[in-house]
């Protein structure tokens, strides 16, 4: 088998999602690492692969998790090229913990005191609007008009235009003119 083929392609792997990805071809007969790239496991070509061959006759590919020497989780897949090379892809996932666990700081959301926005009548609105467009499976940035205009007469029914200038604010918040706002209440108030 020619690997020359396989080195290019681990080489723009590595360097496309470096320092994240380490790629580490076996000779599997051999017992030896004949190829490495984007280190971070302190391996080098010529130490030995430490592999059973047994276990690699019937898998073509298997992805496991590892820990690195640093303690660094990482979440690898092995391909088997012909019968006796292992193609070895690792990526450092650490990253991605740290991001998972910022983000779910940033998630959490306490509960909002109720006297402090009980006057609040915009940030009612926008929990209205946000709870339509879940009920309704709408994503806010991609609302056609004729969504728009429906999510409208729901808030009329529900009262939302009894506020000064609500009716502004609700053509500002939907991205609508006043005037498109105005024609919708009076056509939907003279009915």
């Amino acid at each position: 088998m020619n690997l020359s083929n396989y080195l290019p392609i681990c080489d723009a792997v590595v360097r496309l999602m470096a320092p994240l990805v380490e790629i580490v071809i076996h000779d599997i007969d051999q017992d030896m690492i004949i190829y490495i790239n984007g280190k971070f496991s302190n391996r080098t070509i010529g130490d030995a692969s430490l592999l059973d061959p047994e276990e690699f006759n019937s898998i073509n590919t298997i992805v496991y998790p590892k820990v690195n020497f640093d303690s660094r989780p990482i979440k690898s897949i092995s391909v088997l090229l012909e019968k006796n090379y292992l193609l070895c892809i690792n990526c450092d996932i650490s990253i991605f913990n740290k991001m998972q666990e910022l983000s779910s700081v940033f998630l959490q959301i306490g509960k909002q005191s109720p006297s402090l926005f009980t006057n609040d009548w915009q940030e009612k609105l926008h929990v209205t609007i946000h709870a339509y467009l879940q009920n309704h499976n709408l994503s806010f940035d991609h609302l056609s008009q004729s969504d728009k205009k429906t999510l409208v007469k729901h808030l009329l029914d529900l009262g939302a235009f009894h506020e000064k200038n609500a009716a502004d604010y609700v053509a500002k918040v939907l991205g609508l003119g006043r005037a498109t706002v105005f024609k919708y209440l009076k056509e939907w108030r003279t009915q």
